[in-house]
């Protein structure tokens, strides 16, 4: 027995009263007679248990009982002579099956010792040939099939220390678990990661697909404030929200498995129990706080660059519109003169038809000779006039259809414009926001995965000291990143070539927009697994939870 063993305090329960011995002291109570079998005994604080139930204590009570010489416990630290006193007292301690003599010569010419043997988990602490089952929390003692006591079926009570016992199996395959950790961790983040983290969404093949189809099913309900009305934008809204959330209810769990080493687990959040808190609104509230964190500076600018651009485009849309009120036919007349510019229309189109009749027959004229040359001012009023009437009536059109694709691309491009006409400052701040929302973002996700906290999120210290612990494992997860971005941006515009003629004024592209959204929940689930294993890698620098 080792002498951290033979120093520990068990409390000794005798005729009512506790007392407090070191255990390799035990053995001459029982030898004097002062503890016996049935006399209470315990460790600590764990459960009172009759002494002749502790194995160590057995050979003394045999001793004892048969009255021979008790066993004889050398403590190897002593600076006395290693010898036992006598030969029979070394072969009783040498054939005792649970105490255990280590004697040691101080002498450099002397090197012998009595053999030393601990006891084995791997076998029964009561039946030493018989390999154990079972193995307790609190002792670390082993026991077969018969010896724990059961409760309920299930429940295994260490007969000695009164502590619960788990499965030998069940403890060696969460050794094998950690030696398979540690050598993962040993090898430090990289490329094999990243091609585990595109395959482990396949792994789950019922929740990949499933997911994808909510995910596509929210993605296509965003479309509808095409329909217009109040009802149509607040259902919008809430699949956007619906969106949102799934895929962060996915990343804030991906992330903690993998960050605490589960890295088998589903990506999906488990739904048995279902919350509404914990499953749809906190993880809302964690994106929220995420894309705060990233992209809070660059959107104050956006808010404040987009102010500026309305002011402009509303200026210089009153500038114009007394020039288009000029216009017959045109929406900016009161409802008053209605049926007056109808009429209006109608003469300037006619006048226009008479204009362009006069006009081929000065063209046939001029051909053979016999005319003046074509007046171009007034081919060019003309002009003005139909491109003016052609003008309002697209703008109906779109009144009631929904804005072309032309239309839309024209609109972005003339805000993209306006803001990048702003000063000069505005624009570069806006850019180097921007940039730093791209750089922040991964560390946003990843504290709000391994912390599940909205206000960690939202604290940028957290974040920063998470992409210092990281190193250059963050590096490397912004590379991956950007190249799961392109990815997603090159399958998109495919798929929108190919399914251009299905652009839809007002909806859009709905097939591209269905089939690209399978591959972004897809994607989604990639950038989540490489985070969980850049976590992974770092935990001991992170000090996270296993």
């Amino acid at each position: 027995m080792s002498q951290q063993n033979l120093q520990e305090i068990w409390q000794i329960e005798v005729g009512g009263q506790v007392y407090e011995a070191a255990f390799g002291e035990l053995g001459e109570w029982i030898a004097e007679g002062s503890l016996q079998p049935e006399d209470k005994v315990r460790k600590n604080n764990l459960r009172w248990i009759e002494a002749r139930k502790v194995p160590n204590l057995i050979p003394f009570f045999n001793a004892k009982e048969q009255g021979t010489g008790m066993p004889v416990v050398v403590n190897t630290t002593d600076a006395r002579s290693g010898e036992p006193e006598s030969p029979e007292a070394e072969a009783t301690v040498l054939s005792s099956d649970a105490v255990i003599a280590v004697v040691e010569d101080p002498s450099p010419q002397s090197d012998t010792r009595s053999p030393s043997r601990e006891l084995d988990p791997t076998c029964c602490a009561i039946h030493r040939d018989i390999p154990s089952l079972f193995v307790c929390e609190g002792c670390g003692s082993g026991f077969c099939k018969t010896c724990p006591k059961s409760y309920g079926g299930s429940v295994k009570i260490c007969p000695i220390c009164g502590s619960m016992c788990r499965s030998a199996a069940d403890l060696r395959k969460e050794d094998r678990e950690i030696a398979g950790r540690s050598a993962a961790m040993s090898e430090g983040f990289g490329a094999k990661d990243f091609f585990k983290a595109l395959s482990h969404p396949f792994r789950f093949r019922t929740s990949l697909f499933f997911g994808a189809l909510m995910f596509a099913f929210f993605s296509l309900g965003q479309m509808v404030t095409a329909i217009g009305g109040i009802y149509m934008i607040v259902a919008a809204i809430f699949c956007a929200m619906s969106a949102n959330m799934l895929t962060f209810g996915v990343l804030a769990n991906t992330v903690e498995n993998f960050s605490q080493g589960r890295l088998d687990m589903n990506f999906m959040p488990s739904f048995e129990d279902f919350s509404l808190w914990d499953d749809v609104v906190h993880p809302l509230f964690l994106s929220i706080g995420a894309y705060l964190s990233a992209f809070g500076p660059f959107i104050v600018v956006l808010v404040i660059g987009f102010y500026f651009v309305m002011n402009s485009v509303t200026s210089h849309a009153n500038s114009i519109q007394s020039d288009l009120e000029k216009l017959p036919g045109t929406h900016y007349y009161d409802a008053q003169r209605t049926v007056k510019q109808s009429e209006q229309v109608k003469d300037v189109l006619g006048d226009i038809s008479n204009k362009q009749r006069d006009r081929l027959n000065s063209y046939e004229q001029a051909a053979s000779g016999n005319s003046n040359s074509v007046n171009d001012p007034e081919q060019a009023q003309t002009e003005q006039f139909w491109a003016a009437a052609q003008e309002s009536r697209k703008k109906e059109l779109e009144a009631a259809l929904g804005k072309s694709p032309e239309t839309r691309s024209s609109e972005n491009e003339a805000m993209v414009q306006g803001f990048l006409n702003l000063a000069p400052p505005l624009v570069v701040i806006g850019g180097i926001f921007f940039l730093w929302g791209l750089f922040y973002f991964p560390a946003a996700c990843a504290v709000a995965g391994y912390t599940r906290s909205f206000a960690a999120t939202v604290n940028p210290t957290v974040g920063l000291d998470t992409i210092k612990r990281l190193g250059g494992s963050y590096v490397k997860v912004l590379l991956m990143g950007l190249v799961l971005l392109i990815a997603a941006g090159f399958v998109s515009g495919l798929l929108g070539l190919v399914f251009k003629p299905f652009d839809l004024p007002g909806f859009g592209n709905l097939p591209a927009k269905a089939i690209s959204s399978f591959f972004t929940f897809y994607v989604s689930i990639v950038f989540s697994c490489i985070l969980g294993f850049a976590l992974f890698k770092a935990a001991d620098r992170l000090a996270l939870p296993r």
